[in-house]
């Protein structure tokens, strides 16, 4: 994967699929912030805050660089190509793909406890210009799917989740390549899945961050977004995070 400079948005971005880039980085002169609503909005309500929220900042709509969204279940392929059609055309309407290419990074999951009514919008990622030397970074989540299937499909065993937490854990790893940056960098890894971690959070999740395993990772009790898969992860390195109330 080759990135592909955004100077509009003060950020790179690794091509990934029709709904969301594989991950962005921000450019030299500009940092990425992640916010997290405390109260998440319905998706398109959530976007109008977005906006606002930019505008406030002095920032274009091209500067939003990463979404993360929850959803009431894990979609059918089909459905979840009807919500994705709806959610490109959100973002090209302000502006935000180039040409046919969807540069913003994204996570969707479904919350396994007290899970939403309607796809709501949980945080999102946005550049500012900062003199800051570090890179800042997001990476979008990936579940166990690969372009020949769900890897260890319909197994939940625990040999099969290892199997398919080692695939998602090799995509973050390629990801971070990808994106330039090392895991040392990394200041949170966030998984998904209802199924518990420990059988080899040690070997899988913690030893590949190095130094930056004492910062251990966040477990979401939830789903990735498409029926059959169990686990998901995604990853940043950013140096400031903002709680909307």
């Amino acid at each position: 994967m080759q990135l592909i400079e955004h100077h509009p948005g003060g950020f790179a971005f690794l091509p990934g699929s029709a709904p969301y880039s594989s991950g962005v980085v921000a450019l030299p002169g500009f940092e990425i912030l992640r916010v997290t609503l405390q109260c998440p909005l319905p998706y398109r309500e959530g976007l109008l805050r977005i906006d606002r929220h930019l505008a406030a900042e002095g920032r274009p709509a091209q500067a939003l660089c990463g979404v993360e969204l929850r959803s009431p279940a894990p979609w059918s392929m089909d459905g979840f190509g009807t919500f994705n059609q709806g959610y490109r055309a959100e973002l090209s309407a302000r502006g935000i793909l180039l040409g046919t290419v969807n540069p913003v990074a994204r996570t969707n999951v479904a919350p396994a406890y007290a899970p939403p009514t309607e796809p709501v919008l949980y945080a999102f990622s946005y550049t500012v210009s900062s003199s800051l030397n570090e890179r800042t970074f997001v990476s979008a989540g990936s579940g166990e799917l690969s372009d020949d299937g769900i890897i260890a499909e319909g197994d939940s065993s625990p040999q099969g989740l290892r199997i398919k937490a080692d695939f998602v854990m090799a995509v973050m790893a390629a990801r971070i390549a990808g994106l330039g940056v090392t895991p040392a960098e990394v200041t949170a890894l966030q998984i998904y899945t209802i199924h518990s971690p420990l059988d080899y959070l040690q070997d899988l999740l913690l030893a590949p961050f190095g130094s930056a395993a004492i910062h251990a990772f966040h477990w979401y009790y939830s789903r990735p977004p498409v029926l059959g898969l169990e686990f998901e992860a995604d990853l940043r390195g950013v140096r400031r995070e903002l709680r909307l109330f």
